[in-house]
């Protein structure tokens, strides 16, 4: 597979934007708002095809990026779909295996990220500065590893305490910490002269540590981003200056748009949950004839609790009378259908969420290329282990 670096990631990233403005009709729309999105009608033959799947069938197909475009593509040959647009090399397994006694108190899944993060990054001799650490699992291991001195950012001054008594447990004597906000003036000039690391730093960190290893001569950066839409602005704003592609939050909730880490129990909570969110909105349409509204995450308590308990809460809280008896019955059976409808519909938007995230992790890239870094991307361990496992490494 061809290493995807420097020019290259400014040639993919335009490949990737011409597939997402071609294809907008189809992710644009989120199934769970727009009962009925507008390529169904243009596409019928699709829209059957989905109907069909079998549970089976659908599982694989939300479980695999690759087999979620050769999928559409198949069917609709006017969004010119290539599975190719979104390989990216994967770093090799390594070998090390850290001491017990330096992994302590780290989860397991949380670890397997942490050494595969590790195996991927080279820092060389440079001091490093862990971005946004929580305890700083990341740079006590790094620092373990490789001898580096560590200066590990946190905003929570407990984390950071936590983090100094874990260092001191594992003999992490060059492992230091600093609990500020990464958003202050103070914090950008920390990365002047260093390295910085960040596993699954979210939407305006990732940003931010861009930005601030440009301004304040950072020597690289080795960054996993995550949780895209997490922005202080409504709108994301490329950093390519000739992007066409304008992307709300909500669109980019469709990058991290999966649950391939989610075990079965899960899963069904998930199901459930839009189910019974579903039949809410179904009631509110009856009851005020108005198309979809939004409205505010709900308590998971009130998800443990009988549909017709559930029912009564979210009607409560949201100002409209709870409905009663035998309709209660048909409300829940109607959000069942619309979860089934719904999430098989979702097939032809998911297809375009590795698209999108690779898009955004391209375009990331572009001012560090502009500015004379060595970039390069790819993927730091396997999509089961966790689906942000996208790497981007940029280096003086």
């Amino acid at each position: 597979m061809q290493v995807l670096e420097n020019t290259a990631i400014e040639a993919r990233r335009q490949a990737l934007e011409i597939a997402l403005l071609e294809g907008e009709p189809f992710w644009r729309d989120m199934p769970f708002r727009v009962a009925r999105p507008g390529w169904v009608d243009a596409y019928p033959d699709l829209d059957h095809a989905l109907a069909h799947l079998s549970e089976g069938e659908l599982t694989h197909l939300l479980g695999d990026n690759r087999a979620l475009i050769e999928w559409l593509s198949a069917r609709v040959q006017s969004c010119r779909l290539e599975a190719a647009l979104i390989d990216v090399p994967r770093q090799p397994v390594g070998a090390h295996r850290p001491d017990c006694r330096h992994v302590w108190g780290i989860p397991g899944r949380k670890l397997e990220q942490i050494e595969a993060f590790l195996d991927a990054i080279d820092t060389g001799a440079h001091e490093v500065l862990e971005w946004c650490s929580g305890k700083g699992h990341l740079g006590r291991l790094l620092s373990l590893r490789c001898g580096s001195s560590v200066t590990s950012l946190e905003l929570q001054a407990d984390l950071c305490a936590d983090g100094e008594w874990l260092a001191q447990r594992a003999g992490a004597t060059r492992q230091q910490f600093i609990a500020a906000d990464a958003f202050a003036p103070d914090s950008a000039a920390l990365v002047a002269g260093r390295q910085a690391v960040a596993l699954h730093a979210c939407g305006d960190l990732h940003r931010t540590l861009v930005s601030n290893a440009i301004a304040h001569g950072g020597q690289g950066l080795h960054v996993a981003p995550c949780c895209y839409y997490q922005l202080g602005s409504a709108s994301f704003t490329p950093n390519a200056a000739g992007s066409r592609l304008r992307l709300s939050r909500d669109d980019l909730r469709l990058a991290v748009t999966e649950t391939v880490t989610a075990p079965a129990r899960e899963i069904r909570t998930r199901d459930r949950e839009a189910a019974w969110k579903l039949a809410f909105v179904a009631w509110r349409e009856m009851s005020e004839g108005a198309p979809y509204k939004t409205f505010k995450p709900l308590p998971e308590a009130w998800l443990r609790l009988p549909f017709a308990a559930f029912m009564t809460q979210v009607c409560a809280r949201e100002g409209i009378h709870a409905p009663s008896g035998k309709v209660l019955t048909e409300l829940e059976a109607r959000g069942w259908e619309r979860q089934r409808v719904m999430m098989r519909r979702s097939v032809v938007r998911l297809a375009y969420r590795r698209i999108l995230e690779l898009w955004l992790v391209c375009d990331l890239a572009v001012p560090l290329l502009h500015t004379g870094y060595r970039v390069a991307i790819r993927e730091f361990c396997a999509r089961k282990l966790t689906p942000r496992n996208l790497l981007l490494s940029a280096v003086r």
